[in-house]
């Protein structure tokens, strides 16, 4: 029977993709859609669940009444099949109306609506540009992305379930009463006027105070994301008296925060116990009242007893469901701030794939400030032709990596526009545009996997034989065998932990230029390569990209200008323009500002003070 429950909905179903309303119930309203039979099951069962237990303590007033009125030797003859019949309700279609409810909250539902949402945030998120995760911290968006699953399901649950439910049962109390005697409905609708105006009071700020709480709880997970993420640096810099007034201030805002919060909890849990003593007394007395004229049966007020102490738990109950609702909605707004963002970077409607002749790449009145007024590109003009081998040169900020992540689509241009074999790269797909070009850059961050799935991400049709060529290739074989991780995988199966930590520098960009070897695409984009590297694997790895670049367009960032002396052509940029541009030999003949960079190196690096 799970196996059914299960198989209710899934959540991996495709889907429309599209921006998510940055508003919390659109955003519930959309993405809860592929449940809403399992949604519209749970309620039936909810209403059917909530009517057998008003039921129930209506009968109990009935059997009071029918003990009172019946002798003990006549009540089995009597009333047996009556009582056969309630029982078999209470020990089978009670608990069976329940378990089904169970199972589909618990199996079908709520598990499967986390991984839906989930799932579709991620999706939502890993679209956005590589410029928007720089503007944030990657903690924070996973911290939301997992986060958004359980506020968005706890919200739906609370109404759903534990809201439907209360209300129901009061709504069928009430009911209960006036079938009874219309009278008794006078201290029960007094009790929900009451109820309703300290909901009315409370819940407001609770709400409000609620999404401060959350949002001071964002602050705090960003800073301990940062701190922890940059350990180094604050073992190394940071001023522990510093460090400590600045946590004391963070850490005391999410407490000031927090005791709001619990303020309107201790005032909602306070006004119900009063609320709950006035409605015992109330319903009680006025049904002892009823009794004493003759108005009313005995079982009536058994029936008042009951119903007092349901309503009442049910009543805190409903308030617990309330702020647990408010809770679940704030950090779904904080949430939604996030994931909900449109993509900054998009395909255009009628892309198309990128089809790669020879790899000739064109910048065409480039210019990208990144919404300043200086750096970047300024009006770039630069033509690189199929199979060309181009080194990049400039001082820090002269437009180099810009260059680099237009081409890649990380940005896109402010002004003019980048072909690659005379296609638009705004025009195309960009799955296909980065399919075709492969980089290795001066960070090489690895992801928290096998040194295997590191080396063939993006392929999943190379042959371990392959895998370890292109190690070879990068001077890799050397050290991998080696390789030992914290579960005891070895060689190619040890995970190199978050970044590539458990690596050295000169480890990772070696992983990372076998990734670059092995994807083998047409164009291939170094920016700073072999910076990590000493100066014998440099050299044998030097070697090795030169074969590698035979046939291919090449675009090479470098500092050290040894390493691009070997070029085609050199580029120099100077303030986003290009200031130079020919072979080594000429630029060097020219005596201008790349033989100034270079007689300032004797092998060494541009400063950024070096013109």
């Amino acid at each position: 029977m799970f196996g059914r429950f299960h198989k209710l909905a899934d959540p991996f179903q495709p889907y429309v993709d599209g921006t998510p309303p940055d508003r919390v119930w659109p955003f519930l309203v959309q993405h809860l859609r592929p449940l809403r039979l399992v949604m519209a099951m749970s309620l039936v069962l909810t209403v059917i669940g909530a009517g057998i237990e008003v039921w129930l303590i209506g009968y109990a007033g009935t059997l009071v009444d029918t003990l009172a009125a019946t002798s003990p030797a006549r009540l089995w003859a009597k009333h047996g099949a009556e009582l056969v019949g309630v029982a078999a309700l209470v020990l089978i279609a009670r608990p069976l109306a329940g378990w089904l409810r169970e199972g589909l909250d618990d199996i079908a539902f709520r598990p499967k609506a986390e991984t839906l949402i989930r799932w579709r945030a991620h999706r939502h998120v890993l679209k956005q540009s590589v410029g928007w995760f720089r503007n944030d911290l990657s903690g924070r968006i996973a911290n939301w992305v997992r986060e958004i699953g359980g506020a968005a399901t706890g919200a739906a649950y609370s109404v759903m379930h534990t809201l439907a439910f209360v209300t129901l049962y009061i709504l069928g109390s009430v009911w209960l009463m006036a079938s009874i005697d219309p009278r008794l409905v006078i201290p029960l609708a007094a009790w929900i006027v009451l109820y309703l105006a300290l909901m009315a009071y409370v819940v407001p700020r609770y709400r409000a105070s609620s999404e401060l709480y959350q949002e001071a709880n964002s602050v705090l997970t960003g800073n301990l994301v940062d701190t922890y993420a940059n350990i180094d640096i604050i073992k190394l810099f940071a001023d522990d008296k510093q460090e400590e007034r600045e946590g004391r201030q963070i850490f005391g805002d999410a407490l000031r925060t927090f005791l709001a919060v619990q303020r309107f909890e201790v005032t909602m849990n306070a006004g119900m116990l009063f609320l709950g003593s006035l409605l015992m007394v109330g319903l009680i007395g006025y049904a002892v009242v009823l009794w004493q004229a003759g108005a009313a049966p005995v079982g009536m007020i058994a029936v008042a007893l009951a119903l007092s102490f349901r309503i009442t738990a049910m009543a805190e109950w409903l308030l617990d469901a309330m702020s647990s609702l408010f809770g679940h909605l704030g950090a779904l707004r904080q949430a939604l701030k996030t994931v909900a963002q449109p993509l900054i970077i998009t395909d255009a409607p009628d892309a198309g794939d990128l089809a790669v002749a020879g790899g000739a790449i064109r910048f065409i009145g480039v210019s990208h400030h990144y919404g300043r007024d200086d750096g970047g590109l300024d009006g770039l003009s630069l033509s690189i032709a199929a199979g060309e081998k181009v080194g990049l040169v400039g001082r820090s900020g002269a437009g180099k990596s810009t260059l680099v992540n237009l081409i890649l689509r990380f940005f896109d241009p402010e002004a003019g526009r980048i072909e690659i074999d005379g296609q638009n790269i705004g025009r195309v797909t960009q799955e296909s545009l980065r399919r075709h070009i492969a980089m290795v850059t001066q960070d090489a961050a690895l992801l928290n996997r096998s040194v295997r799935d590191n080396i063939a991400y993006g392929r999943t049709d190379v042959t371990q034989a392959e895998i370890e060529a292109a190690a070879r290739q990068a001077e890799a074989d050397g050290f991998i065998p080696a390789l030992r991780d914290q579960a005891g995988r070895t060689g190619y199966d040890a995970r190199v932990g978050e970044r590539g930590v458990i690596l050295s520098g000169g480890q990772r960009q070696r992983i990372a230029l076998a990734r670059a070897i092995l994807k083998d695409a047409p164009i291939l984009i170094l920016d700073e390569a072999t910076s990590a590297l000493d100066s014998e694997v440099e050299a044998a790895i030097l070697a090795t990209l030169y074969r590698v670049m035979e046939g291919k367009t090449v675009i090479a960032i470098a500092h050290r200008l040894s390493t691009i002396a070997r070029m085609d052509r050199i580029v120099v940029l100077d303030e986003g323009r290009v200031a130079e541009d020919g072979p080594h030999a000429a630029l060097l003949a020219q005596d201008g500002l790349y033989a100034k960079l270079w007689a300032r190196q004797s092998g060494g690096f541009i400063g950024d003070t070096a013109v």
